[in-house]
């Protein structure tokens, strides 16, 4: 009679053994995709400032233009100037 109890605590134990294991691999991945979630996340943000980023430098290469113009067309009126008063 003590066979039937043994083997029955043993099939318990294994149950149990095997419900540990499962909740394991699920709060595992439970941890993965929240990982996931998050560096998806940050990627999207990463994307967002590389996108201002690049435009804050289209807009500084538009600005340097500008000014180089301005500059070029200072120096050439100096030079008419300096021509002039000789």
């Amino acid at each position: 009679m003590e066979q039937p109890k043994q083997i029955n605590v043993v099939g318990i134990f294994q149950i149990i053994t095997m419900m540990i294991g499962i909740a394991t691999l699920l709060f595992a991945f439970g941890g993965k995709t929240e990982q996931l979630n998050r560096l998806q996340t940050d990627l999207d943000k990463l994307g967002i400032v590389v996108n201002d980023l690049a435009r804050a430098q289209a807009s500084a290469a538009v600005a340097d233009a500008v000014h180089s113009r301005t500059l070029e067309d200072i120096q050439r009126r100096l030079a008419n100037l300096e021509r002039n008063s000789k």
